[in-house]
């Protein structure tokens, strides 16, 4: 068995990411598995909200992955933000 299935349900740390993300980009982001395979599932056992979240990536899991360096920014914003949300 390559991983164990995991659901998270909304909660705490989807409300303040989905916030971060409405306030920085502007967009209603969606709660939604079709990222691919996720890490997650190793830490699902031990937290209670589990989320993968990062830039759009044409070339992710590729020989010579690469990301715009223009979607770093945002990206550190809407860290920021999700932490202020989840500290404050």
């Amino acid at each position: 068995l390559g991983g164990e299935p995991f659901l998270t349900r909304p909660g705490r740390l989807s409300a303040a990411l989905g916030a971060a993300i409405r306030a920085e980009c502007g967009i209603e982001p969606q709660l939604s598995t079709s990222g691919g395979t996720s890490d997650g599932r190793f830490v699902a056992r031990i937290c209670p909200e589990v989320l993968e979240f990062g830039v759009l990536n044409a070339s992710i899991h590729q020989a010579d992955e690469w990301v715009d360096l223009s979607a770093i920014e945002p990206l550190v914003r809407v860290y920021r933000g999700v932490l202020e949300r989840l500290l404050g």
